[in-house]
């Protein structure tokens, strides 16, 4: 399993209509809409590398509104005990 989070900028009045479309695929695991220079974090959960560079690349991606994503994979899962 992969984690990643995944930071998005969205066009600007598209903010809460691509939130409500990201937050329905089935990788997405939270969403959360915030001001500043990104206007989402999205949590995704991956069975692979291969598996989440798919859904950024021409799912996440491809969603009308998305303008540009940056996306950190967690380095280190077998240390994490926070929820979300």
């Amino acid at each position: 399993m992969v984690t990643s989070y995944t930071l998005a900028r969205v066009l600007p009045t598209k903010d809460e209509e691509v939130y409500k479309k990201v937050k329905a695929y089935a990788e997405v695991k939270d969403a959360i809409l915030t001001y500043g220079e990104y206007d989402l974090i999205l949590k995704i959960e991956s069975n692979s590398l291969e598996d989440l560079d798919n859904f950024v690349f021409n799912k996440l991606r491809a969603t009308d509104g998305i303008m540009a994503t940056t996306t950190l994979i967690e380095a280190r899962p077998t240390l994490k005990k926070t929820t979300w």
